[in-house]
């Protein structure tokens, strides 16, 4: 799948958008060749650069083939890449060449780029890549009485503000789609603390204005996920002073890096962080929500004498006087008040609990009323959500694909008790993929995905490659090199045989974090024996050791 960043971007914009002085030709009379515009994004396997010739007015007809060669050269492997022209037509009904290439830059080297007339003229610019790295969701606060969230990004040149997503159920052009919104945000808060850079997202604030705006406040729309990503730049990309006045920075030379011509490429990527705002926080931003405060805990797992609750949101929930049961309420247990549960933490209630058969263990309020519930398919020793607070039931009373038997681990994350498979080897790279080893002769299938909620009806189903299983990469399945999470959902056993492990449930789920062009990770040795490996050679369909040696 083609990830491609073609915004080209708030620097090139601005040739059909902004009102440019008379004096901007670009730069009629000069000996200059090219004014180039657009980013490489170590993130993508497609980039591009819009090339416009020098002597051209903006709004002057734009000739359908350009005398220009657009080349780049990676000053580590000496690898260069020759782009391909195309003709744009922007929204306001200009037209301009964009040159484009299937390459992606190595993160944290250097790039030339050269743009040739047949004259032997040259627009050439030294492009500094910026290295990958994760954004991390801080605690959130409060300015105002309006929620923010803090966003950090690790050891990169700059990051110039972001892009903040909803998705969403319930828009009323598409109430039974997951939808994603954009949220327009009016000044983000940046500062660098040493080699970090920290993002503070008005969150509260701005989605209370952008549904107000768009009428979607109040119209029962739930949010799924919350998305900020971070725009990571290079050093070279720092905003303008006075900012990025569009009649300031196309003035020739206010802000160009090209040798030989005008304009500016940088290079940059998103760097995403998906998390989930507590019920309060969505209510007040203008969500349909459950009416208690605790709607989102789960009962996270039920073993002999316990049961156990998690929070998956950011933020702490009030569970003092709330009952857990596994019968009336009178027969449960009442948590003390006040009991604080943390974002991302757990709370063991010791009780008359116990993963028997249609056993329904249910988290009420003080007044007795469902907030939560789990039921448990089938006696074992423990039953529970993997990953922690995750369940998806399949429609015509299918099974909860997140919840099956675990291993009893009150107070800490679970885990399977029974892995028919993993993921063995996962790229991000040129050519991404995720293979699959099976661990258990009646394995039966695999699909995977990068969000929960696809697992149910899409995904990239694996397709059997040897002893192995490998998945490609589709709308389900995006392997971002910036990191993410994979999820594995495997159809395993047999129900006509009473005495073998048989299921439909997710057995795995692997974080990873930036990724390398031309490397993956995965075990080393092949299997959930072995250790998880970075830095591999990508071995599609074969054992994860020959990579190591090179073989």
């Amino acid at each position: 799948m083609r990830r491609l960043s073609l915004l080209v971007l708030a620097i090139a914009g601005v040739l059909h958008t902004a009102g440019c002085s008379d004096v901007v030709d670009p730069t009629v009379g000069t000996n200059q060749v090219f004014s180039l515009y657009g980013y490489l994004d170590p993130a993508a396997d497609r980039q591009a650069i819009r090339v416009v010739p020098i002597g051209q007015t903006i709004d002057e007809a734009t000739p359908e083939v350009l005398d220009a060669v657009v080349t780049t050269t990676e000053a580590g492997s000496g690898e260069t890449v020759t782009w391909r022209d195309s003709l744009v037509t922007y929204r306001d009904g200009s037209i301009g060449h964009v040159f484009v290439a299937d390459y992606t830059p190595t993160p944290g080297g250097r790039v030339s780029v050269n743009v040739a007339a047949s004259d032997g003229r040259e627009a050439t610019v030294e492009v500094e890549v910026p290295p990958l790295a994760r954004s991390e969701i801080g605690a959130p606060f409060n300015i105002n009485a309006l929620t923010n969230y803090p966003v950090t990004v690790r050891g990169v040149p700059r990051v110039l503000g972001g892009t903040l997503r909803l998705y969403v159920t319930g828009l009323p052009t598409a109430p039974a789609d997951t939808s994603t919104l954009v949220v327009p945000v009016d000044e983000y808060t940046i500062r660098q603390e040493g080699a970090d850079w920290v993002v503070v997202v008005p969150f509260l604030l701005a989605v209370q204005d952008y549904l107000r705006s768009a009428n979607l406040a109040g119209v029962g729309l739930t949010l799924i996920e919350a998305e900020f990503a971070a725009f990571v730049t290079n050093e070279a990309w720092a905003v303008p002073e006075g900012g990025f006045d569009l009649d300031a920075i196309v003035e020739p030379g206010a802000f160009s890096n090209v040798d030989g011509g005008f304009g500016f490429v940088g290079s940059g990527y998103e760097a995403p962080v998906r998390w989930l705002p507590s019920p309060s926080t969505q209510a007040r931003a203008g969500f349909a929500v459950p009416g208690d405060p605790a709607s989102l805990v789960a009962v996270n797992e039920v073993g002999e004498g316990y049961a156990e609750l998690y929070n998956p949101t950011l933020e702490p929930i009030n569970l003092g006087g709330y009952i857990v049961t596994a019968g009336a309420p009178e027969d449960g247990v009442r948590i003390q008040n006040p009991t604080l549960l943390d974002g991302g933490a757990f709370l063991v209630v010791n009780g008359p609990f116990a993963a028997t058969e249609a056993a329904n263990v249910a988290l009420l309020s003080s007044s007795g009323r469902l907030v939560s519930r789990i039921f448990v398919e089938e006696g074992v020793e423990a039953w529970g959500s993997y990953p922690d607070g995750l369940s998806l039931p399949l429609p015509q009373n299918g099974p909860d694909i997140f919840r099956g038997p675990v291993a009893p681990t009150p107070g800490g994350p679970n885990r399977p008790a029974f892995v028919p498979a993993v993921i063995n080897e996962l790229s991000a790279g040129d050519e991404p993929f995720v293979e699959v080893l099976p661990t258990y002769n009646l394995f039966g299938s695999a699909r995977l995905a990068t969000l929960p909620r696809d697992l149910a009806f899409g995904g990239s189903d694996a397709r059997a490659e040897g002893r192995f299983y490998v998945a490609e990469e589709n709308d389900a399945l995006v392997l971002d090199p910036t990191g993410g999470t994979v999820y594995l959902l495997v159809r395993y056993g047999n129900p006509k045989l009473a005495d073998v492990p048989t299921g439909y449930r997710v057995v795995d789920a692997r974080t990873y974090g930036p990724q390398p062009p031309n490397r993956s990770l995965g075990y080393l040795p092949d299997g959930p024996d072995g250790a998880w490996t970075e830095g591999l050679l990508p071995t599609r369909g074969a054992p994860n050791a020959a990579a190591r040696f090179g073989l």
